[in-house]
């Protein structure tokens, strides 16, 4: 085993030294120059992992390992809820895409491989998801349900990850009843039919927190190792899981320093699988690094109601349409939710603590940054909320000492709750540009879409009108302005056009609404002068 590892070592150590780095731009069909650093970038990381091959396998062995406990797996419920979660995520999987998913097929998806893996021209790229979803549009065709597989596969898989770490903190029952709620949840099956990397991410985040736990308390290297891989492709898929790794290295340290653990041996392995989960996510990203660094990394969001934190917390009680009890609610659900997480930080205060700070940091980070604040920069967060959620449930019933079928029926009423939500899903499209195309070409006149819309139908309708920007609008206007026209996402369209949007008030008037699951983002029609 060693001398394999040497071997593949001194190989790729070689190639590292002798491969030219036109070659590399040869190899991916790129124009010589064409990547900049990306190709030296990946030789320096190809060597420096080249480097540790070599050095593992002339390591001494490190004692760290405890024995391993054996538990038995719950197959059947696992089994029954697993087919369920795929069911309800394949429903209606080829309905429109939304204005996200259009960026991302266009962009990132429908290019070929070679071109994926060495672009990354904006934030929109979530590169792991991208190369899944061109597989699968390969195999099954350009289409709806075809970018959509891979976001299925991961939420489907993050059910089998919520329940590894649900049981590693709370135990069986709880990680059960934690794992049904998120199958019947109205936002993870949502994500899941999201052609964007983000039920990806959640996966990455649970599993990579519940290899960390594991790892902490066993101390095996092959427990770490595999934690290294899974926070790399967590980064590949999403640069938010840096997040994550932080966290748990905070968290590390912070043990580290109270304990006075630097006088154990082993001391610095996680610290070093961190460190390695870095350097493996920098490989796979190196040749696409310096476009990054130098297009996506400057992405800006102008001032408006994204940026307001306020907004966040507004449209997430929207989604979750309370009613008029929505305070009591909230107020209820809140003190169950710190109930829930001051018993788990009792218990285990590295968990809970790894539930809560990689939200803080990114939510404060993007707070400080003025960046948009959209809720799916959070769906990252759902399994730890959920833990927390049913924990505290169960925990508020023991505390009023009721018995425990109390406590079950208490779990089954709110996974109840949440499968009654459901249906929600597929009453729209989450944005519907097809049915706006649908209404407005059956009266075959000249239409324009503006704003995010004329992106949309670059996709759905080529042959219209389509200016992207506001003096291009304008231009149009003054030479012939067209009987229809099309919007979306009007915040997007104030911040961003403010002549178009001033002009579509005072000329146009909404004919037409086509509303969708996405959060303000219903379709406009609007027609010039009065109502048809």
């Amino acid at each position: 085993m060693k001398r394999g590892v040497l071997s593949i070592g001194l190989l790729l150590l070689l190639a590292a030294v002798l491969t030219p780095g036109s070659a590399l731009e040869a190899l991916f069909g790129r124009a010589p120059g064409s990547l900049t650093s990306g190709p030296a970038i990946f030789k320096i990381l190809l060597g420096l992992h080249a480097v540790l091959l070599v050095l593992w396998s002339l390591r001494r062995p490190v004692l760290l390992a405890q024995a391993e406990e054996r538990q038995a797996m719950p197959w059947l419920p696992l089994g029954i809820l697993t087919v369920l979660a795929l069911v309800l995520r394949l429903i209606h999987l080829n309905t429109c895409l939304w204005m996200d998913e259009i960026f991302a097929v266009m962009d990132n998806i429908s290019p070929p491989l070679n071109v994926i893996l060495t672009s990354f021209a904006s934030q929109n790229q979530h590169m792991l998801f991208s190369v899944m979803a061109r597989v699968c549009v390969v195999v099954f065709g350009l289409n709806e349900w075809a970018v959509r597989l891979p976001a299925v596969f991961f939420g489907v898989a993050s059910l089998w990850a919520l329940f590894l770490l649900g049981r590693r903190v709370t135990g069986d029952r709880e990680a059960l009843l934690a794992t049904a709620l998120l199958t019947v949840s109205y936002h993870h099956i949502w994500f899941s039919q999201n052609a964007r990397g983000y039920s990806g991410l959640l996966f990455f985040t649970l599993a990579g927190t519940w290899l960390w736990l594991e790892a902490e308390r066993r101390g095996s290297l092959r427990l770490w190792l595999f934690y290294s891989i899974c926070g790399a492709l967590g980064l590949w898929t999403h640069l938010t899981m840096a997040f994550v790794l932080a966290s748990h290295g905070i968290i590390s340290l912070i043990q580290l320093m109270v304990r006075r653990g630097w006088r154990q041996v082993g001391w610095w392995i996680p610290f070093a699988s961190m460190f390695l989960a870095g350097t493996l996510a920098l490989q796979l990203h190196a040749l696409a690094l310096p476009e990054f660094l130098r297009t996506g990394l400057g992405e800006v969001s102008l001032p408006s109601e994204w940026t307001d934190p306020l907004w966040v917390v507004r449209e997430a009680v929207r989604s979750l349409k309370l009613g008029f009890s929505s305070v009591a609610v909230l107020v209820v659900g809140g003190l169950v939710m710190a109930l829930g997480w001051f018993d788990i930080h009792r218990r285990n205060a590295a968990a809970a603590w790894a539930f809560v700070l990689p939200g803080v940091i990114s939510g404060g980070l993007m707070l400080a940054m003025g960046h948009n604040l959209w809720p799916r920069f959070f769906f990252f967060c759902m399994g730890f909320a959920l833990l927390i959620a049913m924990h505290g449930a169960l925990r508020s019933v023991e505390l009023l000492r009721l018995p425990s079928k109390v406590g079950l029926g208490l779990a089954g009423l709110i996974v109840l709750a949440s499968a009654l939500t459901v249906p929600r899903v597929y009453r729209y499209p989450k944005q519907d540009f097809t049915g706006a195309r649908d209404y407005v070409e059956q009266f075959h006149q000249p239409v324009a879409a503006v704003g995010l819309a004329a992106n949309a139908y670059t996709w759905y309708a080529p042959q219209w009108q389509r200016p992207l920007t506001d003096q291009a609008f304008l231009d149009l206007y003054k030479t012939k302005p067209t009987e229809w026209l099309v919007y979306t996402l009007p915040v997007h369209l104030k911040a961003w056009d403010p002549q178009t949007w001033q002009i579509v008030n005072q000329d146009y008037q909404v004919v037409r609404e086509f509303p969708g699951t996405l959060g303000d983002g219903t379709v406009y029609v609007c027609r010039r002068g009065a109502r048809p």
